[in-house]
């Protein structure tokens, strides 16, 4: 009967030299060969009937075959957190209203006049330039000022 400890002593150090080709790093290619042998402790009797050439074989497989499943873990979790920080860009944490009285005190009359009408009425620059007599782009300007201003006044409270 083939053992673990017989297939490690055999096997283990040409694993570790193609996982470390394969990950470039050596405490991954490590953890690639423990694992692999973690996994023929299910294969163990289809791993007897094979040859030491055919074992080699499907041990370098299931190093490779953990080696592209890491990677391709890594390259989806890159895309996730790529597509959350796109979702998340223009995001700014709710702020409590006794905060915001105190944060809005810091925001000249002239632009927390333009965040009220942006934000509480819901109206463009354009609507908002009719209402007070302004061109859109200093709405646009003015609402731009106010937010910088309140990102300000919060980091300083913070």
């Amino acid at each position: 009967m083939l053992t673990l400890e017989e297939l490690y002593g055999e096997y283990a150090e040409g694993l570790q030299a193609y996982a470390l080709r394969l990950a470039r790093d050596s405490q991954a290619a490590e953890d690639l060969v423990q694992e692999a042998f973690i996994r023929t402790l299910g294969h163990l009797q289809l791993l007897e009937q094979l040859n030491a050439h055919q074992r080699r074989a499907w041990l370098c497989q299931t190093v490779k075959r953990l080696f592209l499943d890491r990677r391709a873990a890594r390259a989806r979790e890159a895309a996730a957190i790529a597509q959350l920080s796109l979702e998340t860009e223009g995001y700014v944490p709710p702020v409590e209203p006794e905060l915001m009285g105190v944060l809005l005190a810091r925001v000249p009359q002239s632009c927390r006049q333009v965040l009220e009408m942006r934000y509480s009425l819901g109206m463009n620059s354009t609507q908002i330039g009719e209402e007070l007599g302004l061109p859109p782009a200093t709405v646009r300007s003015r609402l731009h000022l106010a937010i910088a201003r309140l990102r300000a006044a919060q980091d300083k409270l913070l």
